[in-house]
Parts: C-alpha cells; structure tokens; sequence
C-alpha cells in the first residue's frame, strides 16, 4: 500500500480521514490562490473615473452661477457707459400773493428747466473698463473652478477606488488566514509536527487584526462615497462599483495628452515661468487690473464736475392784451475739488496700495504653485521608481516564492504553512503596489491640475 504523500510530509501515522482533510484544504488553497492571479469582468454598473469627473462637471452649481455672474458684470459695464439721468422740473414762479393770477405781474411765469450732470472726467470710461474685466475675470474663475473639480473628483474617486479594491485583497488575505488556522488547528489536534497553541493563538490574532483593517478600508471606502455628495448632492449609489484594474492615463484623458508626452512635458517645463498663466495666479493679475481701474477712477475724483442747466419760462399776456415776452435760461454749474484734498490723496494712495498690494499676491501664488510642482515631480519621480521595483522585481520573486512553496509541498519538502504564508506575502505585496498605484495617480491628478490648464493658455497663445 503506497502511504499518501501529505501523509510522509509530517511524519507522522495519521488516520486517512485527516488526509483527506489535508487534501480538501490544499484543493481549497489551490482556488483561492488561483483568484488572486484573475480579475472579475467588470458589470455595467462599474463607475469609471470619466464619468466621476463629467458629471461634476455638468452639476457643479458654482460653474452654473458664474454665467449669470458673468452676463450681469457685461450688464454692468454697459450700464456703467451712460450719464446719469437728466433732471426736469416745472415751478410756477413769482405768482402775486392778493389774486395769485399769472398774468397780474409782469415777472409771474411757469418755467420748465433741464439739467443734466457730466461725467466726472472719463470716470464712466474706467468703471466700464472695470466692469469689463471683472466678467473676463469670471471666466478665468471657471477655467480654475473646472480645473479644482477635475483634481477634487479624481482624488475622491482614487480614494473610493483603492478602498474598494482593498477589500477585495482582504478578502483574499482572509481566506488564506482561514485556511492556515485550519491547517494549524488540525495539525495541533492531531499532535502533527511542532504546531503549539501559541501558533493557533498567532493565526487567530492576524485575523483579529485583519478586522480593524476591514473597518478602516470600510470606512475609506463610505467616506470617498460621500465626498461624492459635494458635487452630486447625494452619496454614491450602493450598486455603483469601481473598475478592477485603474487606468492612471484616464487622469489625463480629457487632455489630449498621453502619459509620457505630458511627464515630458513636466520635465521640460520650468514651473516658474509656465505657471504664471494658470488660472489660480491669473485671477490675481485680474485683480490687479480692477484695482488699476479703482485707482484711474479715484484719480478722476479730482477733476471737476460739470452740469449744464437750461429752462424755458413761459409768460402771459397782461389784462390788457399786451404780449409778453418769454423767458430763456442758460446756466453751467461745477463742484470744485480743490479744499478736500487730503482726503483725494488718501484715496489715491489706498487704491495703489491694493493695486501693489495684488501685484505682491500674484508673485507669491505663482511661487507657491511652483513650489508644489517640485514637490510633486520629485514625489512622482519616487513613485515610478517604486511602482517599476515592484512590477520588475518583488511581484515576481514573491510570485516565484509562492509558486516554489506549493511545487515544494507537493513533493513533501515543505509544509503547507509555508505555502500560506508565501502567498500572504504575495497579497500583502499587491496591497502596496496597489498603494503606490493610487499614490501616484493622485500626483498625477494634482500635475495636472497645475500643468494642463498652463499648457492650454500657451497652446492658444501660439
């Protein structure tokens, strides 16, 4: 009679019942290992990152209020060009008080007047040019509001999509986990090899600790659900999946830019000079130029104010049928700003301290943005060289580990601890490689919030 194999690899008379448990669980590891390696067709209802960010997008309420925004700013401006409204006034005047006939006295008249203030030197001119730029600058503050909500989205849907897809490593890391305690609880049963209660008490604290990461995983994942809310006004669905594998050139797709021309194009910008027109440092050259404008207008607050009067008084004929001549009237009336001028000049100074003021603002968000660049470059250069480390090198040692401990145990020269355990290693290393996956996806995400809308601003220019 030939003694099983499983049987001559613990050493030990056991009965063919805890063989054949012996067989049952390495046919059972078999399947579970064999599921790491395979990855599920993805259902129709599998939420793509694409759809994440598109529908943000078209349901952002602050894109939606910056067109009207922007409409009532051209309104303004127009507005803005126009005098202000004429006066008319009508007076009966110089009316005898013993009859109050207009046509006793001589001066007695009705008389219709017309005044009409100018413009304080081009001060319409500049308030419309400033009305001008406040609704171009609104459309600057949607190209940094689409940009914002691009990068927002993408890092919530990373973050929803790595929690997501590791549960599923858990689930794998936890069938194996199950399966060595079997394995341990039956050889400390059957008083097989070393196997002590404290191995058992190992395994069973492993599991217990695989717990706390499943609620934190959970938990990642219900919180990246909800942060969904912000742009949808409702949390995800609960039947919505993400994909199975993550496409980092998605991040980009909406660009028109591969991968490797857009981290080319990283490498050969300086961030200094290119970020100068990204939309968060051009909202401050805007303002800048409606604090030049506020300054051009406390400039014409100096000059004089000018309004023209004119009026026509009519009179009638006297008792006896004599004609009376009527009245005309011409008049220029003007303010004159020459005994407030300590407050003029402080008004001026205040508007061009706010106009230097903005200029300093715009170089220190240029500088930080720069400043974010060479963090994140250099993060995203570390990132590659850890995602090649481990797709070159530890997913497959750690694949041949597995694959030796199985083909080992099979010839009785190993147990199957071992072959658990080398397959643990395997799910532990994918769980970081899929970390560093998400990480430099989201660094990705966050270039590209500073780099793209740049590179599109230069593209149009040439």
């Amino acid at each position: 009679m030939v003694t099983p194999k499983v049987h001559l690899a613990f050493g030990t008379c056991s009965k063919l019942r805890g063989v054949y448990a012996q067989y049952t669980l390495l046919l059972s590891l078999l399947v579970c290992l064999c599921s790491i390696g395979f990855s599920k067709i993805a259902t129709a209802d599998t939420f793509s990152l694409e759809q994440a960010v598109q529908l943000a997008i078209q349901h952002d309420p602050l894109l939606k209020g910056n067109a009207y925004r922007e409409q009532g700013f051209k309104a303004d401006a127009d507005a803005a060009s126009y005098w202000s409204n004429p006066q008319m006034s009508v007076s009966m005047q110089n009316l005898p008080t013993d009859g109050f006939a207009i046509d006793q006295e001589p001066m007695s008249r009705i008389k219709v007047g017309f005044k009409q203030q100018l413009p304080r030197g081009d001060e319409n001119h500049y308030s419309q040019k400033k009305y001008q730029v406040m609704a171009s600058k609104v459309v600057v503050e949607n190209q940094a509001r689409t940009a914002w909500v691009k990068r927002d989205v993408t890092l919530a849907w990373l973050n929803w999509f790595h929690a997501t897809r590791r549960i599923a490593l858990l689930e794998k890391e936890k069938a194996l986990l199950t399966q060595l305690l079997d394995f341990t609880e039956s050889s400390y049963s059957q008083g097989v090899g070393s196997t002590s209660q404290q191995d058992i008490l190992e395994v069973r604290l492993a599991l217990l600790s695989l717990d706390d990461k499943y609620v934190q995983a959970y938990q990642q994942r219900d919180e990246a659900k909800a942060a969904f809310a912000q742009w949808y006004g409702a949390p995800l669905d609960e039947h919505l999946s993400a994909p199975e594998q993550l496409n980092v050139a998605a991040v980009l797709r909406e660009s028109n830019i591969s991968l490797s021309s857009f981290i080319a194009f990283i490498d050969t910008s300086e961030p200094f000079l290119l970020l100068q027109h990204h939309p968060e440092a051009k909202l401050f050259q805007f303002r800048t130029q409606v604090e030049k404008q506020n300054l051009n207008i406390a400039r014409e607050q100096t000059k004089p104010q000018w309004t023209l009067e004119a009026s026509y008084g009519y009179r009638q004929d006297d008792p006896s049928g004599a004609s009376r001549a009527d009245f005309v009237s011409l008049g220029v009336q003007v303010d004159l700003p020459f005994f407030n001028t300590p407050r003029q000049d402080a008004s001026i100074s205040s508007a061009a301290s706010k106009m230097s003021a903005s200029e300093t603002d715009f170089r220190l968000k240029v500088n930080e943005l720069a400043a974010k660049a060479n963090v994140l470059q250099r993060r995203l250069s570390a990132l590659s060289e850890r995602k090649a480390l481990y797709e070159t090198v530890l997913i497959g040692e750690t694949q041949q580990l597995s694959e030796a401990e199985l083909s080992a145990y099979t010839v009785d020269t190993a147990d199957i601890n071992d072959v658990v355990n080398a397959n643990l290693k395997l799910v532990k290393v994918q769980d970081e490689r899929l970390k560093i996956d998400v990480e430099r996806a989201k660094t990705l995400a966050n270039l590209a919030y500073l780099y793209l809308p740049s590179r599109a601003y230069t593209l149009n220019k040439e």
